[in-house]
């Protein structure tokens, strides 16, 4: 379990949630209605904010973090950049202590550079 990425724990934290509150009519058995719709009432208030941090996770800052997984993940040797890339990846791409990931050739290099800086 201890090779979960953050991601697929917080996937498993939303899913159980979204379980315990689906399954409110089970929850009725073993706690009775009046705390069962307490539980289900805190419930759906976490879900709301676990899913407003997951829609700000999965959004393009996380792609530096995606980029890292796949580099550190073995059987990977090398992550070609093009010239499409994000500011971000464009900086892992040209920084010299990123040894698994460059331009995929080196007339990009420049335009990777630029993009970097900007």
């Amino acid at each position: 379990m201890g090779s979960l990425t953050s991601k697929q724990w917080f996937q498993i934290v939303s899913g159980i949630n979204g379980g315990l509150i689906t399954g409110a009519a089970l929850l009725q058995t073993l706690f009775g209605q009046d705390l069962t719709i307490k539980i289900v009432a805190g419930l759906g208030i976490f879900g709301i904010i676990l899913n407003s941090i997951g829609a700000a996770v999965s959004g393009p800052d996380s792609q530096q973090t995606q980029v890292s997984n796949v580099l550190a993940m073995p059987g990977v040797q090398r992550i070609s950049v093009n010239d499409k890339a994000t500011p971000e990846l464009a900086a892992m791409a040209t920084d010299p202590a990123q040894p698994k990931i460059g331009p995929a050739s080196p007339d990009i290099k420049p335009a990777l550079v630029a993009k970097a800086a900007s």
